[in-house]
């Protein structure tokens, strides 16, 4: 498999009800179409599949160490003419909710030697990451390489700075305590009810 580049979502359990699922679904769909499940759900229908997940975040469902993969939350895979794989699925850790939208790093960068992004490729995923923003109760928004990892939303709080390769969404709470340690190195934004925080020097044109 490919090195992986992930788009973070994460949000408080309070965020969920039944809706939930199925409505960022939706969101996420009017960009990305649904393709298929993937990796165990190759033959579920969208239906199943999200019926299978509401019911697992309801119960805050986390995958034991000794249990079959056959019992975690279904992923599913989207289709996008910009990418060449784009997957989708759940977690659930510490009274949040996760969302990974992950696919191949190359399909990102325009130069691998010195990680310029194609603005183009990127372009996509800001746009649906500030809609889930905009629409949802969100803790977070990172993104991060396959070495990579997020922050968790706490050490935000305590002034570590966000996974931000190449960007990030934080609530103005979070990011008032994160101004001091982003100083030059990026390009901030105000957005609905957040803050969009950009690496710089690394977007180039497609």
């Amino acid at each position: 498999m490919p090195p992986y580049f992930s788009v973070h979502y994460t949000f408080p359990y309070s965020t969920y009800n039944k809706s939930f699922v199925n409505d960022i679904y939706t969101m996420i769909f009017s960009q990305f179409p649904f393709k298929s499940g993937y990796w165990m759900a190759e033959k579920n229908t969208l239906e199943e599949i999200v019926s299978w997940n509401t019911s697992k975040l309801a119960k805050k469902f986390k995958l034991g160490f000794t249990q079959h993969v056959k019992h975690d939350y279904k992923q599913m895979l989207l289709e996008s003419e910009l990418y060449r794989h784009l997957r989708l699925y759940w977690m659930y850790e510490s009274n949040e909710i996760v969302l990974n939208l992950i696919l191949p790093e190359d399909d990102i960068f325009l130069d691998n030697k010195y990680l310029k992004y194609d603005s183009t490729k990127l372009v996509p995923l800001f746009n649906i990451s500030e809609k889930i923003w905009e629409s949802f109760g969100v803790n977070t928004i990172q993104t991060y390489h396959e070495i990579g990892a997020p922050t968790s939303y706490k050490d935000i709080l305590d002034g570590e700075l966000p996974s931000t390769e190449p960007f990030s969404i934080v609530s103005p709470e979070a990011y008032s305590r994160i101004t001091d340690a982003l100083k030059d190195k990026f390009i901030v934004r105000a957005i609905e009810n957040g803050v969009l925080i950009i690496e710089k020097d690394k977007m180039a044109e497609g």
